[in-house]
């Protein structure tokens, strides 16, 4: 399943960044096609490529991919993390060609508000998992 939100909706989630993956893609007026590379017809048309991203999420209990552009892949750039996991707050802003993704860092409030109802938690650390893996409630 992809993770689609509507104009101001706002989602929770732990992204994985080893999960990440740039694909080279042309607008074609009407939608995204992916781009052959050599001998592509859309390259030979003069269509330019742009470069957009895929990754994994967890929202909640589900796993989820989500494809995402320049912008938000230089928001995920900037959130600090000591492993391959981190909490995100990603916002949709805009409509169609004009639609932007915010990511922002969860903040340490919202993590532990997670923690105490249960959702899940599968970034690694001192202080959420016991020393073989195991979790760890406060």
């Amino acid at each position: 399943m992809w993770l689609k939100l509507k104009q101001g909706e706002t989602a929770n989630a732990v992204i994985d960044f080893s999960s990440i993956k740039s694909i080279a893609k042309h607008w074609t007026g009407s939608r995204s096609e992916l781009c052959l590379g050599q001998g592509c017809p859309h390259c030979l048309a003069g269509i330019p490529k742009r470069w957009r991203y895929q990754a994994s999420l967890i929202v909640g209990s589900d796993s989820l991919s989500w494809e995402f552009g320049e912008q938000s892949m230089t928001d995920l750039n900037a959130i600090p993390h000591d492993n391959n996991l981190a909490r995100i707050t990603i916002t949709r802003l805009g409509e169609g060609r004009n639609t932007v993704h915010r990511v922002l860092p969860q903040s340490e409030a919202k993590q532990a508000s997670d923690e105490a109802t249960g959702v899940a938690a599968p970034i690694v650390n001192k202080y959420t998992r016991g020393k073989y893996g195991h979790y760890v409630k406060s």
